[in-house]
C-alpha cells in the first residue's frame, strides 16, 4: 500500500457498530503502521474512559447503534484528541460546534482513510 507507514506508532481509536468494517478499519490502519488502541462496536464506558485516553486519533462513526457519537467527540475534544467523523449518511445533522472536524463519507477506501486520518493528526498538531 503506498504510504504504508503514514500512521507509524500512531494511537487509534476507531468506533464502528459494523464489524466487517470495523476489523477492516483496523487491518488499514495496522497497514499503515498504526496502532489500535480500540475498536468499538458500541459507546460503552471502556470508549469514553481508557481509550479515548490512550488514542492520538479517533474515527467516528456518527450513528452506532442508533446512539449518535457526539458525546464521545465532546470527550475527545475537551482532552485535546483529535478525530474524524465517519458516516455513510450525509452531514447535514452535525453540530455546528463541529463544523470544523474533518469527514469521511463511507464507502471509502484504504488510501483514502490513511490519508484522512493523518491530515487530520497533522492538521491538530499546527493547530496546537
Amino acid at each position: 500500500m503506498e504510504g504504508h507507514q503514514k500512521l507509524l506508532d500512531t494511537r487509534v481509536l476507531i468506533v464502528e457498530d459494523e464489524y466487517l468494517i470495523m476489523d477492516e478499519i483496523r487491518r488499514i490502519v495496522e497497514a499503515a503502521g498504526g496502532i489500535v488502541v480500540g475498536a468499538h462496536g458500541n459507546l460503552d464506558d471502556d470508549v469514553f474512559e481508557r481509550s479515548a485516553i490512550s488514542s492520538d486519533i479517533a474515527m467516528l462513526d456518527i450513528n452506532i447503534r442508533g446512539k449518535m457519537s457526539y458525546p464521545l467527540a465532546d470527550v475527545l475534544w475537551a482532552r485535546g484528541v483529535p478525530f474524524m467523523f465517519a458516516t455513510g449518511y450525509d452531514f447535514d445533522g452535525i453540530p455546528e460546534k463541529f463544523s470544523s472536524v474533518p469527514r469521511l463519507l463511507k464507502p471509502f477506501d484504504a488510501h483514502e482513510l490513511v490519508n484522512a486520518l493523518a491530515d487530520t493528526r497533522v492538521r491538530a498538531s499546527r493547530a496546537g
